[in-house]
């Protein structure tokens, strides 16, 4: 008796689709497969979706201009699951279906209300904003080209987490209003009313950017958490400058990933900064990770990365021409990271560097990989052993959490060395080298610029005898300091050297190594 009603229901549900103008249906169980042809169908599918939809369209365009109740072209408002997702795709990905609005002026092209969606391989063109993702989870945009826009391109947004945006080809955005013409926005300004702002843990992935995205291509807001922009293509040509949009990816959310990107400043002189970050409410913009980026920014006036008491680490961005530097106050130069099971070496262990491992035992890695943080057996050599200890680490969470890292430097006079930035709250060990049993002299020193001085000024540099340090049988020595939290500039220097016969050359003291915890 439920079978026959069951199939009842299948039916009449069928006949009123049919009704409502679409072409025709297929049901597996719990599914329904639905090829549109025309807009009309489109707008019906996209109003009757629900879980385990697939609603396939025809090459050909749909467009239209009427108000349908949403300020969209078009527009779904339904939840999928995770085992019954609602797709929306191309017939043919080689021939996609062209959704359009009428103007660059009015309305979005493609909004979606709702989790566990996949919308593929379409294009969204002729509209004020592109793709809008509002109150979703585990969705998946992927293999779109969204151009012709006059505002951003994609944007997930009210309190939207988890989705992953890869494969898109974006242009063309800002026609309209540059100042807000961004690839991907991912949450909301904090001025922002009638939206949730935590948009967390979504990625960007093999997205490929301009020419003529007219702001950041990737713009994160504040009050998100754990966003991910990846192995992406950007082309600053046409990037115009206007509201701070003058950088490939913009952070002010927290705990981001920037990592394995191409860009090229193509000779936009509007583009100042590959990367930026900045603070807009107390406590964001922090907590970032930029690395393996390579960056192609024409001149040397063009900076890798901008942040103004943002802490963040950077480390293995590769720029020409080279002498393209940072401009930061609280963001840590990293050299290296020490951790057991970190493949990727970017101060984590997690599932990643499980399929960067694995890569590179099947030989297909094409990214940095540490062999010394892999080599869990300690065998000096790589191998399914040490895959599996990795895996089994990551999964039942066994391994270290805290790396020990390692600094950049620059030694400026004979004895003083300067810091990288970002070393405030940390205890960091100047490790030094000399000849054996000879003594150093030596301090340290830091830069507060929040110290209040008496004539209402601002700032002032502290200057902290170490005493002497004796070298080792090795020609090692060193020594720990706990650095305050606000401090920006840190600085190791030994005022002479000896040994028992006298006086030595301070030129010969090396700073092997400044080492952070």
């Amino acid at each position: 008796m439920k079978r026959k009603l069951k199939h009842v229901t299948a039916v009449l549900t069928a006949m009123i689709l049919l009704a409502t103008g679409v072409s025709s249906l297929t049901y597996a169980e719990g599914t329904r497969e639905v090829l549109v042809t025309n807009t009309e169908e489109l707008l019906a599918a996209l109003s009757d979706a629900q879980a385990g939809d697939e609603i396939i369209v025809r090459e050909g365009l749909y467009q239209h201009g009427d108000w349908i109740g949403i300020w969209a072209v078009f527009y779904a408002k339904a939840d999928g699951t995770a085992d019954r997702p609602i797709i929306l795709r191309s017939e043919d990905p080689e021939h996609p279906a062209m959704l359009s609005g009428v103007t660059q002026e009015n309305k979005v092209g493609l909004r979606i209300d709702g989790s566990y969606w996949e919308i593929r391989d379409l294009v969204i063109c002729e509209a004020a904003k592109g793709i809008f993702l509002t109150q979703s989870e585990h969705s998946v945009i992927s293999g779109c080209e969204v151009y012709n826009i006059g505002g951003e391109a994609i944007h997930i947004i009210d309190n939207s987490s988890y989705n992953l945006v890869e494969n898109c080809y974006v242009h063309d955005t800002g026609t309209i209003t540059p100042q807000y013409g961004e690839g991907v926005y991912i949450g909301s300004a904090h001025s922002t009313e009638g939206y949730g702002f935590e948009c967390h843990y979504n990625t960007v992935r093999g997205c490929r950017f301009g020419p003529n995205v007219a702001a950041d291509h990737v713009d994160i807001k504040e009050y998100t958490i754990g966003n991910v922009v990846e192995e992406c293509y950007f082309d600053g040509t046409g990037i115009q400058g206007q509201n701070g949009g003058d950088s490939f990816v913009e952070i002010k959310g927290n705990n981001c990933i920037v990592r394995n990107n191409v860009g090229y400043r193509n000779g936009c002189e509007k583009m100042k900064y590959a990367f930026d970050a900045n603070v807009q409410i107390d406590g964001w913009g922090q907590n970032n990770l930029i690395y393996d980026n390579m960056l192609y920014l024409d001149t040397t006036d063009v900076y890798i990365f901008k942040e103004w008491n943002c802490a963040t680490q950077v480390f293995r961005n590769y720029a020409e021409p080279q002498g393209a530097t940072y401009t930061v106050s609280q963001t840590m130069q990293v050299l290296s990271f020490d951790l057991e099971g970190d493949a990727t070496e970017d101060g984590m262990v997690n599932y990643e560097d499980v399929i960067r491992l694995r890569r590179h035992l099947l030989g297909k890695n094409t990214h940095h990989i540490s062999g010394k943080n892999a080599d869990i057996k300690a065998d000096s050599a790589l191998n399914a052993f040490d895959l599996c200890a990795l895996k089994r680490a990551v999964l039942t969470g066994e391994q270290a959490t805290d790396p020990i890292i390692s600094v950049d430097y620059v030694k400026e006079d004979a004895g003083k060395w300067r810091m990288s930035d970002g070393l405030g709250g940390r205890h960091v060990t100047f490790c030094v080298q000399g000849a054996a049993g000879s003594e150093i002299n030596t301090g340290w020193g830091y830069w507060d610029g929040e110290y209040a001085n008496t004539d209402g000024s601002k700032g002032k540099w502290f200057q902290i005898d170490l005493g002497s340090l004796k070298f080792n049988e090795n020609g090692s020595a060193e020594i720990t300091v706990e650095v305050p939290a606000r401090v920006r500039r840190v600085a190791f220097e030994a005022y002479d050297y000896t040994n028992t016969t006298g006086t030595l050359d301070l030129d010969s003291v090396v700073l092997s190594e400044v080492i952070v915890q």
